[in-house]
């Protein structure tokens, strides 16, 4: 529990590879850090360039923890949560900007829904283009009913809500399944029920694996309705991975967030409707140009996927001392 001299949320920034983004992430909070309000926990992830230094300029206030290795985002963010003082904890990504009062905002709106245990404001890039964190669980129904086209039944509404994310054009949202990492606010006790981020799973996994744990354990997920927070996402990976690395990596995850929730056999039919789905859309004749070529690139990814999984299996199977 917190005492009354404890900041209202405690920030936690990851950084690997953040050097161009971090100072303006860091800046847009040093006003509720300086004033107690929040505290900023700055893990540096053994980052290669001078992320940690430019987030020192831009709060000199917050609390630096230097990791000797690359921890990824889990491991990044459990190396700050013993250091967490704040009722609610925030994961904020180097590359978001939170708007002037967004922190009080989005932690009043918490206070005002107990039953939710994490949530994420909504996101925007910087021309405007919404990018909603709410998301629904993969699962075979919902490929298999866009691939079919059978949404199209269903009123607007009715769609946003089955499929969240880039169909979803309402505001605040009280049961989603899971939120993106970007910016998620989780209520200590949610944290405490379900435990923190597992490090057993692989980037973009994590998030999802998440939340699903904090709904078992009695919470409900949201989406805070009110004014959006700046996102230039894929800052620090698009310095780490190419594009089809990243594509493949987030594929990767997941899968593994399913694993963890339904299983292997749920999750290779869930590959394959998926696999049906992107080949179908790469050659339908009505799809534009630009949507065969995203459908083309999401299969390769599968593909690259199944590449990797193949040989993993022969390895496995081997008795050992066997070449």
């Amino acid at each position: 529990m917190t005492d009354s001299g404890s900041p209202m949320v405690s920030i936690t920034m990851v950084l690997y590879n953040s050097e161009r983004c971090v100072g303006e992430s860091a800046a847009s909070v040093r006003g509720d850090v300086r004033d107690g309000f929040a505290e900023l926990i700055v893990v540096d992830n053994a980052s290669p360039d001078a992320s940690v230094d430019v987030a020192r300029r831009a709060c000199p206030e917050a609390e630096i923890i230097q990791s000797r290795m690359n921890r990824y985002y889990a491991g990044g963010c459990n190396l700050a949560w013993p250091h967490v003082r704040g009722r609610y904890w925030l994961l904020l990504n180097p590359d978001v900007v939170v708007p002037p009062g967004g922190l009080r905002r989005l932690t009043a709106w918490m206070d005002h829904h107990p039953e939710i245990g994490a949530a994420s404001p909504d996101l925007i890039d910087r021309i405007g283009r919404r990018h909603c964190p709410a998301r629904r669980f993969p699962s075979l129904s919902r490929t298999l009913v866009e691939m079919l086209r059978l949404h199209r039944l269903a009123t607007l509404e009715h769609q946003g809500d089955f499929f969240l994310g880039s169909y979803w054009h309402g505001r605040e949202h009280l049961d989603v399944d899971w939120v993106v990492g970007a910016a998620l606010i989780a209520r200590r006790e949610a944290v405490e029920a379900a435990g923190v981020l597992s490090e057993a799973l692989p980037m973009y996994a994590e998030d999802s694996e998440w939340c699903w744990r904090i709904r078992r354990a009695g919470f409900r997920i949201g989406l805070v309705g009110q004014a959006p927070w700046l996102h230039e996402g894929e800052q620090s990976t698009a310095l780490t991975w190419e594009a089809s690395e990243r594509t493949r990596r987030i594929w990767r995850g997941i899968y593994a967030s399913c694993v963890a929730r339904r299983g292997r056999v749920y999750t290779t039919l869930l590959w394959l409707a998926n696999a049906t789905a992107f080949a179908a859309e790469g050659v339908h004749p009505r799809r534009s140009k630009t949507q065969r070529a995203l459908a083309r690139a999401m299969l390769n990814a599968h593909a690259g996927l199944l590449r990797q999984r193949v040989p993993a299996r022969r390895a496995e199977s081997k008795r050992p001392g066997q070449p």
